[in-house]
């Protein structure tokens, strides 16, 4: 099958050197890799067995996965892309499926693997519709994600992938799964250090309120209990000797705050 009209995007981020292998089985296609932690050492490697790639460094600071995935799919020349990380294993006979559902399934927006131990959904269709995306690995029709406003920008990191999926719902489009597709995703793209741990649970929890501020399902009381929630566990885990989980806490915590400051800053702009 033609894969030129698929481009590959990829978001780097303090990523494992042992993942940089796993990019080789793109070297068919036209890649694109935006990498927010300004590696050069890491983009001599890649370019070794991706000479053609077209890497881009981020101007200032890490955009987070949303505006990151955004900033490649506008720079993709061809129909589809491919958005994937390095630690998701996909060969090329399962992309190309993914490609045959929208050949199938004409108002496909978005076709996604089967993701081993990921869920279990009705399999008595090879190609069957779904509610949600994970943002780890997914085939989109560029023009369509295009006209659904991509990626909502406010969120950095964690739930944007919820929140396209709720709007697709509400659209025309359709994401589907095709059974003959299969993909594995480690989850543990990211080295694990301090700054990655803090950005990772600050945006989740930040994610949460704002997904269910947008769908007006967030219950303001919600704010205001789990702050002293989280400062009674965060005090718990230093007395008992966990500082790792008094940190998750902690960062917890700040998401409620990055989430009121950015809420005060959207009602200021209205």
């Amino acid at each position: 099958m033609n894969i030129k009209d698929i481009s590959v995007i990829i978001l780097l981020f303090h990523t494992r050197e042992n993942l940089i292998e796993n990019l080789k089985k793109y070297k068919d296609f036209r890649v694109l890799i935006l990498d927010q932690s300004n590696d050069l050492k890491l983009k001599k490697q890649i370019k070794r067995f991706l000479p053609k790639v077209k890497y881009y460094l981020p101007p200032k600071a890490n955009l987070g996965f949303a505006k990151g995935i955004n900033f490649l799919s506008k720079k993709v020349k061809t129909k589809y892309f491919l958005c994937t990380q390095p630690d998701v294993n996909i060969n090329r006979k399962s992309i190309e499926n993914l490609k045959k559902t929208f050949n199938k399934k004409k108002n496909c927006i978005i076709s996604v693997p089967e993701i081993e131990n990921y869920r279990n959904y009705n399999k008595k269709e090879k190609i069957y519709p779904i509610k949600n995306i994970i943002g780890a690995i997914f085939l989109a029709d560029k023009k369509k994600f295009q006209k659904i406003k991509m990626f909502d920008e406010n969120f950095f990191f964690y739930w944007e992938d919820v929140d396209l999926s709720n709007r697709v719902q509400k659209s025309k489009y359709k994401i589907y799964i095709n059974y003959n597709s299969n993909a594995v995703h480690t989850s543990n793209s990211t080295k694990f250090n301090f700054k990655t741990f803090s950005i990772k649970k600050t945006n989740f929890k930040f994610g949460e309120l704002l997904y269910q501020y947008k769908n007006n399902k967030l219950k303001y009381v919600k704010v205001l209990r789990q702050p002293i929630s989280y400062f009674v566990l965060i005090f718990f885990y230093l007395i008992t000797l966990n500082p790792k989980r008094a940190l998750e806490n902690f960062f917890y915590l700040h998401g409620i705050a990055k989430f009121i400051i950015a809420i005060l800053i959207l009602k200021r702009s209205d």
